[in-house]
């Protein structure tokens, strides 16, 4: 009998590790341990976020895999820029800062850890990066080098640990460019050009509703310039031939089965364009990049794939890509048996369809509550409920409470029932359609606490901080929101309400979580982007939060209080600018939308906010610009 064959792999890793950590141990060993699981906190959702899976950890490091050199390091700057933003809300014995060390080499798999070169590589370049730095290997550079808009500092060969390794820096606030031996500067665009390129890139994502602007993509966005056709209202979609990489022509039949099969699939939803499989199929085996191919058929998504067979097994991967915002949204890989191609064709295509629709409209939190509900109707009714839920409207309210009964005559005292209920009279009462607000937020909380009878789960933790914070019992409204935090760090409901409760107290933590709700959430409702936006005006980020707001009035809203807000934000960022021509265009233009503001009004809102100082400046530029 033969030994048992060792398994190999090539893949990306990623090391990081505290600086100092035994000396913090030594210092204050509970302290350092409660700011070590805060950072953890950050470090592992954003890790989960882009797609990594940690395989190891031990004391203060962390180590992780990815499918993607990109995706890993887009999600360490993240965290580092994350850590940092932390950094800086909290005192210096509480800081921390972390190296990481980026490598894609071959590794040895055992059950669910890794070994061999290729972490030994990641950790000592871990070991060579700055404090709140990245440190690649040179073959991890090559690969992201044209894929990303990072500044790369080349430090050249490098002695580490009786190693020499080709080292690269990635340039991020906070580091420096070092002068290390061999180290020869890579020549970039400099960081105004860069900014002028973000902003170019706005003027885009502005069109469609998205704004992740203050996100580098993940490749070159679409023109919408030169689309084809206007896109719709709804998702629009192409499904691209998949690649065979079997080396076997005869198994052409079954990548092109599997993309005719998800066309068709996807074909039949009401709230999604497909483009045909005429049309998709006819980029087959050309060199076009997903630009140009979004331009020619006027979609904003496009799922790419490849198919491999080997033996009796076939692995099916996928991506989910946003052409108009350059970002890969996720990644699928499927590895199934061949015995029954039809079978395996339907499960891979429920699969991926199920998938697509999910993270569409509601992200990663959708995993959660399917799994919860099991059942295909009533999980669609959540979906349509919390559409409607974000519209805060009249109209939207109504749709709400029939969906919410409906549920609950399917699933009657589940824990979901409850939840959808508690909702509903918490917008009830939020949006004054009753006349006894009290009575329904009573009834409000008495279903969150019901629904967490049946199971802990972040959303109505959420309902009940929000309920919490409405009541001015801030104490408890932070221990409801930390906990739904801590239930579910990737859910973007929870980041939502996260990001605004926390912008009342935190407004420094606050713009992490808003930050990260958009880049999670291809589709915010206006309240949030509002949210985001005022969150950096707090922050003295004017021209950041002015983009925002101004992205939200090319939305053509319905809504004019909302609208008499922005244009009020807007006059006092111009005023705050110095732009007294523009100050007092926004404040005729708020006024008109909603003569009834004053100056009385406004203070009575920001009253228990913690940024004293800025809302002092705030309604003292309100008097200055004639609000009543």
């Amino acid at each position: 009998m033969s030994e048992e064959r060792v398994q190999r792999k090539v893949t990306v890793i990623l090391a990081a590790d505290v600086v100092g950590y035994s000396t913090m141990m030594e210092g204050n060993e509970e302290q350092t341990l409660k700011n070590l699981k805060s950072c953890r906190a950050i470090i592992d959702g954003l890790i989960s976020e882009y797609h990594g899976r940690i395989f190891n950890t031990a004391g203060d490091s962390v180590i992780a895999e990815f499918q993607s050199a990109v995706d890993a390091v887009v999600c360490a700057s993240e965290f580092q820029k994350a850590i940092r933003q932390r950094n800086e809300a909290n005192v210096e014995p509480d800081q921390m800062h972390f190296r990481v060390g980026i490598n894609m080499g071959d590794v040895v798999i055992e059950d669910d850890n890794l070994y061999g070169e290729g972490v030994n590589v990641a950790s000592r370049l871990e070991a060579l990066a700055q404090p709140g730095g990245i440190c690649l290997s040179k073959n991890v550079h090559e690969i992201v080098n044209n894929k990303t808009s990072f500044d790369f500092h080349d430090l050249g060969e490098q002695q580490v640990k009786n190693t020499t390794l080709h080292a690269v820096d990635v340039t991020l606030d906070g580091t420096n460019k070092r002068k290390l031996s061999q180290a020869q500067q890579i020549q970039k665009a400099s960081p105004w050009t860069k900014y002028v390129a973000v902003a170019a890139l706005v003027a885009v994502v502005v069109a469609v509703g998205m704004y992740w602007f203050m996100f580098k993509p993940d490749f070159t966005p679409a023109d919408q310039s030169k689309y084809a056709f206007k896109l719709p209202d709804i998702p629009s979609i192409a499904i691209l031939p998949f690649h065979n990489l079997s080396g076997n022509p005869d198994h052409e039949y079954i990548s092109n089965g599997l993309a005719e099969s998800i066309i068709l699939e996807l074909s039949n939803s009401e709230d999604m364009l497909v483009i045909s499989r005429n049309s998709s199929f006819y980029y087959k085996n050309k060199q076009v990049n997903i630009q140009e191919i979004a331009e020619k058929l006027g979609v904003q998504y496009l799922l790419e794939g490849s198919v491999q067979v080997s033996g009796d097994n076939i692995r099916v991967s996928s991506q989910l890509v946003d052409a108009l915002n350059g970002k890969n949204l996720w990644a699928e890989r499927l590895d199934e048996k061949l015995d029954d191609l039809f079978r395996v064709q339907d499960k891979i295509t429920q699969k991926i369809s199920e998938e697509l629709e999910i993270k569409l409209n509601i992200g990663e939190q959708g995993n959660v509550w399917r799994e919860a509900i099991q059942d295909p109707i009533a999980f669609k009714m959540v979906v349509e409920f919390r559409t409607e839920f974000q519209k805060f409207s009249q109209s939207g309210y109504k749709r709400v409470a029939a969906l919410g009964k409906s549920f609950c005559e399917r699933l009657p005292e589940s824990a979901m029932c409850h939840n959808l209920t508690g909702w509903t009279y918490f917008q009830q009462a939020n949006l004054g359609f009753t006349e006894n607000p009290q009575d329904a937020m009573k009834q409000a909380r008495h279903h969150a606490n019901k629904a967490l009878e049946k199971q802990e789960w972040a959303n109505p933790h959420g309902m009940l901080a929000l309920i919490s914070m409405g009541e001015k019992n801030v104490e408890l409204a932070f221990k409801h929101i930390d906990r739904a935090l801590e239930l579910g760090p990737n859910e973007t409901d929870v980041l939502a309400m996260g990001g605004v409760m926390k912008l009342r107290f935190d407004p420094e933590n606050a713009i992490i979580l808003n930050e990260r709700l958009f880049r999670k959430d291809p589709f915010p409702a206006p309240h949030f982007i509002r949210n985001l936006a005022l969150n950096h005006m707090i922050l003295n980020n004017n021209q950041k939060a002015q983009a925002i707001f101004q992205s939200l009035l090319d939305m053509n809203l319905d809504h004019a209080k909302l609208v008499a807000e922005i244009y009020r934000h807007l006059s006092v960022i111009s005023h705050f600018e110095n732009d007294p021509r523009k100050a007092q265009e926004y404040t005729e233009l708020s006024l008109k939308k909603e003569p009834n503001q004053t100056v009385a009004v406004v203070e009575k809102t920001y009253k228990n906010w913690k940024s004293r100082e800025f809302f002092d400046r705030y309604l003292e530029a309100l008097k200055t610009l004639g609000f009543p």
